[in-house]
């Protein structure tokens, strides 16, 4: 099993990724916010090989990155979508 990573991605209101890779297929993004209760890191596993269906976030397209359903901080409510490549606030 290969793993990789990219570079740190930044999508837009303070939001960062790192898409991660297992043989070359995108298996997860980890995500993080400036959360008022402290910084706030995240993942999200995209369902597929290593994820199955109903466990995971729904890979609509890797380039530009657009991902389903949203995502939620369950500290501070902060709450969007991750559509094109950019960060969508609900």
């Amino acid at each position: 099993m290969n793993c990789t990573k990219s570079d740190i991605i930044d999508i837009g209101s303070g939001i960062t990724i790192e898409k991660r890779y297992i043989d070359g297929k995108l298996a997860g993004v980890a995500y993080w916010h400036d959360c008022p209760k402290g910084a706030h890191a995240g993942y999200t596993p995209i369902e597929g090989e290593h994820c199955n269906a109903g466990d995971g976030w729904q890979l609509v397209s890797d380039e530009p990155l657009t991902i389903s359903p949203s995502l939620l901080c369950r500290a501070c409510g902060h709450h969007g979508f991750i559509r094109e490549g950019k960060w969508v606030t609900v």
